[in-house]
C-alpha cells in the first residue's frame, strides 16, 4: 500500500517555485517494493532517509540506507529506491544550483564542475562517520526550515546549503575525476535509459507503444525490453503503469477532475483497467483513495 505525496510534481517540471528554486518532498510507503520509480532530473537531490531500510540505486551504484543516513544525487543521474521492509519513509530536498549561487559568484565554479562530471561527491552519508555527520546536521536543519517555513527560512536554507557543500569539498569527500574517464561514470546505455525514461514522462498521458518508444532510441522492441529489466530490475510495462498510477494518485489528491478524466489523462483508455490496477498498486480503488487519504 503506498501513501503518495499530493505535492510530488512530474519529474519534467520544475521543483520548487521561480524565486525559490527548492522543494521538499515527503513520501511514506506502508509496503515493500518500490519506493522511488527510476527518473532525473537537472536539479541536486539528497534523500534523507527517516525510517525503514531501503536500497537506493545512482546510476550504477546500489546503496543500502539506514534510518538516519542520507543520498546525495547529482544533475542528470538515474535514481530510484526500493525496500524490502513495510513503514520506510524519506525526506527528498532537490533544488537548483541558481538557488545557492549565481552564474558570476566566485564559488559557481564547484557547481559546475561537479555537473559536468569533474568532481564525483560522495553518494552516501553516515551519521556515525565525523564528517558525514555535519552533512547530515545541515540537511536535518534544512528539512525543518522548508517544512515551518518561519520568518527568513530561504536565509536559512541557503546558508545551511552553502554550509553543507563547504564541508564537502573541504573535508574532501569527492574524487577529481580526469577527463578521459569522466564518462566511464555514466555509460552509453545510462544515457540511452535517461532517453527512455524522458520519453515516458512526455507521453505517459497517451497511447504508447513499445514501438513508439524503441523508435524514439533506435532499438528494436525485444532489446528495449531486456536493456530496461536489465537496468532497472523492472518491467517496462509494469514500470509504465505505476508511473500512470502516480501521476494519477497525485491528480486525485490534488484536483478535482473527475476519475474518468484523470484516467484518461493519465493514458488509461479503459476505466475498468484502470480501476483494477490503481486497486493493485495502492491498495484503494480510486473512489476510496480520494476520500480517505489525507
Amino acid at each position: 500500500m503506498i501513501f503518495f505525496d499530493i505535492e510530488k510534481l512530474r519529474e519534467q517540471k520544475h521543483h520548487g517555485e521561480g524565486m525559490l528554486p527548492i522543494a521538499i518532498y515527503t513520501v511514506h510507503h506502508k509496503s515493500s517494493g518500490n519506493i522511488l520509480p527510476h527518473h532525473w532530473h537537472n536539479e541536486l537531490e539528497f534523500i534523507f532517509l527517516s525510517e525503514g531500510k531501503a536500497v537506493f540505486t545512482v546510476d550504477d551504484e546500489a546503496i543500502c540506507a539506514r534510518p538516519g543516513e542520507c543520498i546525495f544525487v547529482n544533475s542528470g543521474q538515474i535514481h530510484s529506491g526500493f525496500s524490502e521492509v513495510e513503514d520506510c519513509a524519506y525526506i527528498s530536498v532537490v533544488f537548483s544550483i541558481d538557488f545557492i549561487v549565481n552564474s558570476f559568484d566566485i564559488c559557481r565554479r564547484y557547481f559546475d564542475d561537479t555537473i559536468a562530471g569533474r568532481y564525483k561527491i560522495e553518494a552516501h552519508f553516515k551519521p556515525a562517520i565525523p564528517e558525514h555527520g555535519e552533512i547530515i546536521s545541515d540537511l536535518r536543519a534544512i528539512i525543518e526550515e522548508l517544512t515551518g517555513k518561519n520568518t527568513a527560512y530561504e536565509l536559512s536554507v541557503k546558508s545551511r546549503l552553502l554550509s553543507l557543500f563547504s564541508t564537502i569539498f573541504r573535508k574532501s569527500l569527492y574524487i577529481n575525476v580526469p577527463a578521459s574517464k569522466k564518462d566511464s561514470f555514466r555509460p552509453k546505455k545510462y544515457h540511452t535509459l535517461k532517453n527512455i525514461l524522458g520519453y515516458i514522462s512526455q507521453n505517459y498521458n497517451g497511447k504508447l507503444t513499445l514501438a513508439d518508444i524503441s523508435k524514439s532510441v533506435s532499438l528494436t522492441p525485444q532489446y528495449l525490453c531486456k536493456l530496461f529489466k536489465e537496468m532497472t530490475g523492472t518491467n517496462i510495462v509494469d514500470y509504465i503503469n505505476n508511473y500512470r498510477i502516480e501521476t494519477a494518485a497525485t491528480l486525485l489528491k490534488a484536483t478535482n477532475l473527475s476519475i474518468t478524466d484523470i484516467a484518461l489523462n493519465c493514458g488509461f483508455e479503459n476505466i475498468s483497467y484502470f480501476n483494477r490496477v490503481f486497486k493493485r498498486e495502492t491498495g484503494y480503488t480510486p473512489t476510496e483513495f480520494r476520500l480517505i487519504l489525507p
